[in-house]
C-alpha cells in the first residue's frame, strides 16, 4: 500500500510534483545528485558481506572523496597513530557504516561553495545535528549510535536543495521568517507547495538512500505523520533543537522545543558541551 500526503496525495505523486518543481525553479534545471562514485561505493558498503576491494576501487574513482576518506580515518577520532596510507587501511579502520557516514558527509559537503555563508550555516547545522543525534541516542538508548549520524546529516537536505536550485527565493523566505511568527514549513508550504521535508525526502529517494531515512526526513518536524521512520524522525528532531542550542541552527529559531520533555537541564548543558566540542574538532575533517 502506496503512503499518503498532504490531501491524500501519494507519496509517489508527492516526490514527482516535487521533482517537477524543483526543476523548474533551479538555476541550472536539474537537482543536485550524489557524485557517481559515492552512489557506486554506498550501494557496495550497505551490503554486509561488501568485498573490501571493490569498495576501495568504487571510492578511488573520485580522488577529492578519497582524499576525504583517508584524511577523517586517519584522524584522532579513530585513535590512529600513523596516517591510513591505503584506502583497504582506510575501510578496516572505520569499518562499513563509518565508511557509508563519511562517504555521505563528503558527498554532501561537497556541494557546497562553503565561502558563501548560507551554505557554510546549512553545512554547519547538518554536521552539528549529525554529532547531536549520536550522543542523544546513546544518552536515551535510543538505537545503536553510529546508525543515526547519516540520517541526521541528511535531515534537512531540503533546504540544501532549496538554497541550491533558488538562493534568491532561499534568502527571502528566511527575511520572512525573520518578520513574522509562521514556522519555517508554512513559509515554504505556500511558496513551493511542499516542505523540506517532504522535499529532501523525494531527493533522497532519488539517491537510493534506504525508506526508513527517507521517511525520516520527509516527517523529521512531525515524527507522527512517519511510518518506518518514526523513531528516527523523532530523535533528529531532538538533535535539530540541540543543534540550535549551541548555536548552530539552520535558521532563526527550532521547529520544536521538546527537549526539555526526555532530559533534564543538567542533561541537555552537558550534551551540548559534548556536541559543541566534537564539533569543533570534526568540522574541517569533512570539509
Amino acid at each position: 500500500m502506496v503512503g499518503s500526503g498532504a490531501g491524500g496525495e501519494t507519496r509517489s505523486a508527492l516526490r514527482g510534483r516535487v521533482r517537477r518543481v524543483l526543476k523548474r525553479i533551479s538555476q541550472t534545471g536539474e537537482l543536485p545528485t550524489l557524485p557517481p562514485a559515492v552512489t557506486a561505493a554506498l550501494a557496495i558498503a550497505r551490503d554486509p558481506d561488501a568485498d573490501v576491494a571493490q569498495l576501495c576501487r568504487a571510492i578511488g574513482a573520485d580522488v577529492g572523496i578519497a582524499a576525504r576518506v583517508l584524511r577523517v580515518a586517519s584522524s584522532a577520532i579513530y585513535a590512529r597513530r600513523t596516517r591510513c596510507q591505503t584506502l583497504q587501511e582506510a575501510v578496516r579502520t572505520v569499518g562499513l557504516r563509518g565508511i557509508q557516514d563519511m562517504l555521505a558527509a563528503a558527498a554532501l559537503g561537497a556541494l557546497f561553495d562553503l565561502r558563501d555563508p548560507t551554505a557554510r550555516r546549512l553545512w554547519d547545522h547538518a554536521l552539528a545535528t549529525s554529532l547531536a543525534a549520536e550522543e542523544i541516542a546513546q544518552r536515551l538508548s535510543a538505537g545503536r549510535r553510529g546508525e543515526v549520524f547519516l540520517p541526521a546529516l541528511f535531515h534537512d537536505l531540503g533546504r540544501i536543495v532549496f538554497f541550491l536550485t533558488d538562493p534568491q527565493a532561499y534568502t527571502e523566505m528566511s527575511a520572512r521568517e525573520l518578520e513574522s511568527d509562521t514556522p519555517r514549513v508554512d513559509l515554504e508550504r505556500a511558496w513551493y507547495g511542499f516542505d523540506h521535508g517532504e522535499a529532501g525526502a523525494a531527493v533522497a529517494v532519488d539517491w537510493g538512500m534506504p525508506s526508513g531515512l527517507c521517511d525520516a526526513l520527509r516527517t523529521h518536524h512531525a515524527p507522527a505523520r512517519a511510518t518506518s521512520g518514526r523513531s528516527l524522525a523523532d530523535l533528529i528532531g531532538l538533535a535539530d533543537e540541540l543543534a540550535y542550542i549551541i548555536g548552530l541552527g539552520a535558521s532563526s529559531r527550532p521547529a520544536t522545543s521538546r527537549l526539555a520533555t526526555v532530559l533534564t537541564p543538567h542533561e541537555v548543558n552537558t550534551l551540548a558541551d559534548r556536541v559543541r566540542a566534537t564539533f569543533e574538532a570534526e568540522r574541517a575533517l569533512f570539509r
